[in-house]
């Protein structure tokens, strides 16, 4: 949860999967909120990002699950939990668990992982 948006010193990107083309062409393609295409520049948000630790950490490791993290970000409501989240060096993250903080429309919580496959 951001209790102070001076906490919020990381930057991502978010996507959602998009459909392009019809027919045989039809493809899915990753696309930053408020773009229109994957040729459109990269949108970037700034976000809370905080790695697993302590008990968090070791039930992590007992799935198997690779470097994951809390993402916190101001509400939008095209964040979903089809989306997902890239981080500065161009990491891929699968969004596992999403919560709009208390229903209030103000934050949303995001734990994450990343990707095997991109």
């Amino acid at each position: 949860m951001i209790k102070d948006p001076g906490e919020m010193t990381a930057r991502i990107r978010i996507q959602a999967p998009v459909t392009i083309g019809t027919g045989i062409n039809q493809h899915t393609a990753w696309v930053d909120l408020g773009n229109t295409s994957d040729t459109d520049p990269p949108r970037w948000t700034w976000a809370k990002w905080e790695n697993v630790h302590g008990s968090e950490a070791w039930v992590a490791e007992s799935v198997q699950a690779t470097a994951p993290a809390t993402v916190s970000v101001w509400y939008d409501s095209r964040v979903n939990r089809k989306c997902r989240v890239l981080d500065d060096a161009g990491t891929v993250y699968e969004v596992k668990s999403f919560d709009d903080i208390r229903k209030e429309h103000r934050q949303i919580e995001m734990k994450v992982q990343a990707s095997v496959n991109g």
